[in-house]
């Protein structure tokens, strides 16, 4: 575990160096903010999604930043990583949930398509996981 967390850490401060100073949005976004609350399955297969999105789409990248602040943040009140392991089936179900309800919003297929359309549409509609979706 802490060879996994410093791992971990040393990836953050990579990203730190190549990304800029921090996340793109700050805590207090409401898009942020949504993320912060969601339940732990719900908020763990956001994050898969956004990632997805975002290797899907040139545009946008996934903000590695935020979603570390996010989690140590989640950690503090017992929603993160560190409380997650237990719940591995539901948010493996609540994963494959999140994917269809956002292939059927959006008309596309989580790999193998473009997703800046979609990504813009979540954007727009300034979801949570557009919280995670960086322009480039």
């Amino acid at each position: 575990m802490m060879g996994r967390g410093l791992m971990m850490g040393a990836a953050f401060a990579v990203a730190a160096c190549t990304t800029g100073s921090g996340a793109a949005r700050p805590f207090e976004d409401p898009a942020v903010q949504q993320l912060f609350n969601m339940p732990t399955p719900r908020y763990f297969a956001t994050l898969k999604v956004a990632n997805q999105v975002a290797q899907n789409c040139a545009r946008y990248r996934y903000d590695a930043i935020l979603d570390a602040e996010l989690n140590e943040r989640r950690n503090e009140v017992g929603r993160g990583t560190l409380t997650a392991r237990p719940l591995t089936a539901q948010i493996e179900a609540e994963t494959d949930v999140t994917e269809r309800s956002f292939q059927g919003k959006h008309g596309v297929e989580l790999t193998g398509s473009d997703l800046c359309p979609a990504a813009d549409a979540e954007v727009l509609e300034n979801s949570a996981l557009s919280a995670l979706l960086v322009p480039v």
